[in-house]
């Protein structure tokens, strides 16, 4: 019989995202473009970016959550200057612009829009310094517990599913400090190595084992959820393959990815998906909002296609009302002709219909 995997058999170290080999510093005067570009990423930008990042985070943690949270927006111009030239923030006023056709009354307004994603962005970004805090603060209130209870009285254990919303890390929190912890699920890793340690140390403050990706953690994450200890968090609107695949916003559901990976959890200890997300409600003040779970089609599991295409259903309306507050919006590469397909055609048909009410 094998043994059940708990927690305390794993080192908290492990959860660190492995990083990658340094290049050698000679390859910073490489003759090859390709060896001088990435020794100078990782000797030069990543280093010079980890520094601010680490100094950032070291000072701000101290002060009042409140206070860091005003200090965010005051770096908006900042970081809008200095990505003036890279793509994505193109991207992000495109990705704006087409999902919400005819919600805005005129461009200053659509303007105004696209300055409180930045804004929410920077407030994110310093947040991270005093997510730790948040919960205990009572900065984050909850609606939909009776959801959370139902499941509970079932006796499965919990999947929770959600979207990047708001200072999402706050969610982990949330559920794993106050609501059903110990809560485990995995991580995307941020390509800046000092940026990955930044994380570590504030989950590690929190005690709150979340795995990067690999076959490894995903063996662990299904042992340690069939063991009916943990709850399980996950967000389902991960980077892959260069692209956010959920939500749909009209083109073809996924076949894999953290929503297939959750779904076969959940199946593999008779688990249940409790789709939850946060918005923002002021300066590191939050609503973390529970929905009633998904249906299980019968005893022997969910649906793969079927629960995807429900996932789908629950939060693609929701990531469209907050927009504002997607951090996916940098990532989601749409289609070149998506504002003329049927999907954008009927968003804004709602859109239109909405404003005449």
């Amino acid at each position: 019989m094998t043994k059940r995997l708990r927690l305390e058999d794993i080192a908290f170290d492990e959860t660190l995202s492995p990083e990658p080999a340094a290049p050698p510093v000679r390859d910073l005067v490489a003759g090859i473009p390709e060896q001088r570009r990435a020794a100078r990423i990782h000797w030069l930008r990543h280093t010079k970016d980890g520094l601010f990042n680490t100094v950032f985070h070291q000072v701000l943690r101290h002060f009042p959550c409140g206070f860091v949270s005003g200090f965010g927006p005051v770096l908006v111009p900042f970081l809008r200057w200095s990505y003036r030239d890279k793509i994505f923030p193109k991207r992000i006023s495109r990705n704006l612009s087409a999902l919400t056709p005819d919600r805005w009354p005129n461009k200053d307004v659509e303007a105004k829009a696209l300055d409180r994603f930045w804004k929410n962005v920077a407030r994110t970004i310093a947040e991270f310094c005093i997510v730790n805090k948040l919960w205990r603060t009572s900065r984050i209130e909850v609606e939909g517990l009776e959801h959370l209870d139902s499941v509970r009285n079932s006796g499965r254990p919990v999947i929770f599913t959600s979207m990047h919303l708001a200072t999402w890390e706050a969610l982990f929190v949330a559920i794993h400090d106050g609501l059903a912890g110990p809560s485990i699920g995995p991580f995307q890793p941020e390509p800046n190595r000092f940026k990955n340690r930044i994380i570590h140390a504030i989950r590690r403050e929190r005690n709150q084992f979340l795995f990067p990706p690999g076959q490894r953690s995903a063996y662990r994450l299904h042992r340690l959820m069939a063991s009916g200890r943990y709850s399980m968090t996950i967000f389902i609107d991960e980077v892959r393959d260069k692209q956010v695949h959920l939500p749909c916003f009209g083109r073809l559901a996924p076949n894999k990815g953290n929503a297939i990976a959750a779904i076969k959890i959940a199946n593999a200890c008779g688990g249940t998906l409790l789709p939850t997300y946060l918005v923002r409600t002021g300066p590191a003040r939050f609503r973390m909002i529970i929905l009633p779970p998904i249906e299980r089609q019968d005893e022997a599991g969910y649906d793969v296609p079927g629960t995807v295409s429900a996932l789908n259903d629950v939060f693609e309306p929701i990531v469209l009302e907050n927009i504002e507050q997607w951090y996916m919006l940098s990532e989601l590469r749409l289609p070149q002709s998506f504002e003329k397909s049927k999907y954008a055609k009927a968003l804004s048909r709602d859109n239109q219909a909405a404003a005449s009410r």
